[in-house]
């Protein structure tokens, strides 16, 4: 949660399908983004692997901005995660 992040662009191993850094990803129901406020922060969850629109706040939980909404019909991102954080106590 603290260092470089990517979105895998498909199944397999990332030198064969590629994975996105930085760019627009959608997710298709995948992490439920429906019903979100476009423009609003997307966050990295406390779940392995997921993305939430809730920040966390359980203690130690580290709060990590990782892109923006931007449809929440079609369930579409701006993955651009920042480099800073914040660990809750």
């Amino acid at each position: 949660s603290k260092g470089m992040l990517a979105i895998a662009l498909g199944s397999g191993a990332s030198n064969s399908v590629g994975m996105l850094v930085r760019g627009f990803a959608r997710f298709t129901s995948v992490f439920s983004l429906t019903g979100g406020t476009m423009g609003n922060p997307i966050y990295l969850s406390t779940t392995p692997g997921a993305i939430t629109q809730t920040a966390p706040s359980g203690t130690g939980d580290v709060v990590r901005i990782i892109g923006y909404l931007v449809d929440d019909s079609t369930e579409v991102i701006y993955f651009n995660p920042d480099g800073t954080y914040v660990t809750r106590s």
